[in-house]
């Protein structure tokens, strides 16, 4: 919700990698994850990330892309973390069972916090959309 709102904000496009990824792949999120694992899925994540062209661009990452593709990311744009307590997280999200890595999430959570800390920019994102928006735009044009 927070990328596509950015965008309009900024007058970019709205890019959710793991649509790409599927619309690359020919196969949902959760059949990689089934067919060839976390490592497979990793690889589909970091070759469809490194071949978007459009500049200037949102685009939306899951949890590990970041923790998978760090240095590549914060040399090639802008690297916004939505800082979320877990608790909040899940409620906007749900516990979907069906997610690859559903099973570990507090565990991962805890585990990527001090990475996704390396981001260029770091938001609470507990609030409503618009505000976090709103303080991304002012963050990035003071930048």
């Amino acid at each position: 919700m927070v990328g596509r709102v950015l965008a309009q904000k900024l007058g970019c496009e709205f890019i959710d990698l793991d649509y790409e990824i599927e619309q690359s792949s020919g196969q949902t999120i959760e059949s990689i994850f089934e067919s060839g694992g976390e490592s497979e899925f990793r690889k589909h994540e970091a070759e469809v990330l490194r071949r978007i062209d459009k500049d200037p661009a949102v685009i939306a990452t899951g949890g590990g892309c970041f923790i998978y593709n760090r240095d590549w990311m914060l040399q090639s744009g802008t690297v916004v973390y939505l800082k979320v307590p877990f608790e909040i997280l899940v409620s906007r999200i749900g516990a979907e069972t069906s997610r690859p890595l559903w099973r570990n999430a507090k565990q991962l959570y805890d585990e990527r916090g001090l990475t996704y800390e390396t981001a260029h920019l770091q938001i609470d994102a507990s609030r409503d959309v618009e505000p976090v928006a709103n303080e991304i735009v002012e963050k990035l044009k003071q930048s």
